[in-house]
């Protein structure tokens, strides 16, 4: 007996991140729902999707990673569509880039009075993510 998949798909206005089928996938992000896991017979559901990493187990046992950068994620009948503002592959990344980003936005963090706070802190959140997205490849 074959183990039940869920059909995924995640995308970006620019590209598709991820398409096919899945054992399960984990959506680890900051945002209003926080991390959450959906399998095969997932019951209906509709959530909102912060910054973060999406976690793809694939039904021969490897994983997938990407990053989400805000957006949805609708579930129903076997199928989920991940629908994410920006996203990327571990292969998408430069890592130098990522580094520096971190770093001026911790500085902007750091400096206290006339910074847009918010802004600076999902930099900060950005950067983080995609640091640890290469660092599993």
């Amino acid at each position: 007996m074959s183990e039940k998949v869920i059909n995924l798909k995640v995308i970006t206005p620019e590209k598709v991140l991820f398409e096919g089928e899945a054992k399960s996938f984990i959506v680890k992000t900051r945002g209003e729902v926080g991390e959450f896991a959906v399998l095969a017979d997932h019951i209906p559901m509709t959530a909102t999707v912060g910054l973060g990493t999406l976690v793809i187990n694939l039904p021969d046992g490897t994983e997938k990673r990407t990053t989400v950068f805000g957006g949805y994620c609708v579930v129903q009948n076997n199928s989920a569509v991940i629908v994410a503002e920006e996203g990327e592959r571990p292969e998408d990344i430069d890592f130098e880039r990522a580094e520096e980003a971190k770093r001026r936005a911790e500085e902007r963090l750091r400096g206290g009075e006339g910074i847009d706070r918010n802004r600076a802190e999902q930099a900060l959140y950005r950067s983080i993510a995609r640091l640890e997205l290469y660092k599993s490849k």
